[in-house]
């Protein structure tokens, strides 16, 4: 959790894959810290989606977006 806030902090572009392993994926940005819930998944709001989304499914947008591929080992 506190790796992923190092490298991803609020307001970081990033792409949400709403269903892990599918290619489908929203352009957003962060808007929170990551935090713990209570089943110890750890999960960060973002922008156009209520409440928290889980790690595993953000990742940062290089800062070069044109490849057409998200950096997905930062996550």
């Amino acid at each position: 959790m506190r790796d992923f806030n190092k490298r991803i902090p609020v307001g970081t572009p990033v792409r949400y894959y709403p269903v892990a392993d599918r290619s489908e994926f929203i352009e957003t940005k962060t808007r929170s810290d990551a935090w713990a819930l209570g089943d110890g998944s750890v999960v960060v709001k973002i922008e156009g989606r209520a409440g928290g989304v889980h790690i595993d499914h953000v990742f940062r947008l290089p800062v070069n977006a044109t490849s057409g591929q998200a950096d997905r080992r930062s996550s």
